[in-house]
């Protein structure tokens, strides 16, 4: 399953993701994983979810976003949620719909792992590629 908070920056988007994450260890029967590319967001994710700075890693752009969630994935079977805060900002994105090619990848994982991603997305509704609304 692939959830997708999205709005325009400013509009509370991380507020609400960290909000969904720490709500989610009440029912979660797995682990949770939050990753963004900044540090200031730390201290508001309860310390039982795994916390991770892509920006500590160097990670930017689709491949090696996968790469450093698939290598998260078999280091941790029992991940069962993974938040990705600011996609778009992570990927290197040009467009909003430079995130097909990312859906794509988190579907087989998915499909494969039965992970929950919810990411979000700097973006109107009116911007969402098509990728997306077949999503929501």
């Amino acid at each position: 399953m692939i959830e997708f908070v999205y709005g325009s920056k400013g509009s509370g988007k991380t507020k609400k993701m960290i909000d969904m994450a720490n709500t989610d260890l009440e029912t979660c029967k797995g682990d949770i994983i939050f990753i963004n590319d900044r540090d200031k967001y730390r201290v508001k994710i309860d310390t039982k979810i795994r916390f991770t700075n892509l920006e500590e890693y160097g990670i930017v752009g689709t491949g090696q976003l996968i790469g450093f969630i698939s290598g998260a994935i078999s280091e941790n079977f029992d991940v069962k949620i993974m938040y990705i805060d600011n996609l778009l900002r992570i990927i290197d994105s040009k467009t909003p719909e430079d995130v097909c090619e990312i859906v794509e990848k988190l579907q087989a994982i998915n499909q494969n792992h039965e992970i929950k991603f919810v990411l979000s997305m700097s973006c109107d509704e009116s911007e969402l590629p098509q990728c997306v609304k077949n999503l929501i």
